[in-house]
């Protein structure tokens, strides 16, 4: 049941940025549209191929990792500070050469990558950190936090990969003690109510796009 609301919500997310792009295609959210039709079309398939009793570990091996390398692009759009902006950027060519590392010679191919995923992880949250950190500043402090969209991109991103930090090492902790098929029903109750939460957080940001689409348009 709850599949079908978490994949409703990535949907709905979709269709929002598809009815609001002629307002979000003035600012840097105009890249969610090609990105949640990728993430959406991989889900449904990874839910497929589940169905069918097929593995879809390198399928999201792959995803997760355009993943991560999108967000650090978001932020690298987002933030102001120069070191920062670099820092996101370096970010980009590091990450992929770590998950490629640690398929090749650590974890293999036929697992899921949850160490370099943990990395990824630990990295969105500094970057939403750093942002917070910009968004405190006085030079910042005329434009409030709720009204700003990314602020509601950050805060879902936020919850979501501290969550995501828990969950992956609770599975480990679990398949650890032989408990792995319990662990997975766990994991994935967990991981779908993070979705939830993230995939609103961008209909909100989206949405609030709209009201705000000259303050925070594209320079």
């Amino acid at each position: 049941m709850l599949t079908n609301v978490y994949l409703l919500v990535q949907a709905s997310s979709f269709l929002v940025c598809i009815l609001l792009y002629k307002t979000l295609r003035k600012t840097h959210f105009k890249y969610f549209l090609p990105f949640l039709f990728i993430t959406l079309t991989v889900e449904l398939t990874g839910y497929w191929l589940i169905t069918q009793g097929i593995r879809n570990y390198t399928l999201f091996n792959v995803f997760t990792t355009f993943e991560f390398i999108f967000y650090a692009f978001l932020f690298s759009k987002h933030l102001k500070t120069t070191l920062f902006k670099k820092l996101t950027i370096g970010f980009m060519p590091f990450y992929a050469i770590m998950v490629f590392l640690n398929l090749q010679y650590v974890q293999g191919y036929n697992n899921f990558h949850t160490y370099t995923f943990l990395l990824g992880s630990f990295f969105v949250v500094l970057f939403c950190c750093l942002f917070f950190y910009e968004s405190v500043l006085p030079e910042h402090l005329d434009h409030p936090l709720a009204k700003q969209p990314f602020f509601w991109v950050c805060t879902g991103l936020l919850l979501f990969y501290m969550g995501s930090v828990i969950i992956n090492a609770l599975f480990e902790y679990l398949r650890s003690y032989d408990l792995q098929q319990e662990g997975k029903k766990i994991y994935g109750l967990i991981n779908q109510s993070l979705n939830v939460v993230l995939y609103s957080s961008f209909i909100y940001a989206f949405i609030l796009c709209r009201k705000t689409k000259k303050t925070f348009s594209s320079q």
